[in-house]
């Protein structure tokens, strides 16, 4: 139901998307469409939020301090399942 503060708009999606996100309703993740999408945006203002504020030093400055812990894992490793996960991330989007 409708309340005084919601609006309704309209979105276009590929079959595909949106038979992915009926079966996660199907599975009970979610009541409804609105549900997920309500889900679906709010994960990804806060994703772009966080992003905006972490300046690139920020992020040097943690990946410094999590060389320094994980010590017993050689650089090069770390770098190649960074270069793994991006690749698959960039295969799984595109499918979106």
């Amino acid at each position: 139901m409708k309340t005084a503060n919601e609006s309704r708009f309209t979105i276009r999606l590929p079959k595909t998307l949106l038979k992915s996100i009926d079966e996660l309703v199907e599975n009970g993740e979610f009541n409804n469409r609105s549900e997920f999408v309500r889900y679906a945006i709010r994960e990804a203002l806060v994703k772009l939020a966080l992003t905006k504020r972490i300046t690139e030093q920020e992020a040097r400055r943690i990946w410094e301090e999590y060389k320094i812990k994980a010590k017993e894992v050689p650089e090069k490793e770390i770098e190649e399942v960074l270069r793994e996960v991006d690749k698959e991330w960039k295969k799984w989007s595109q499918g979106l």
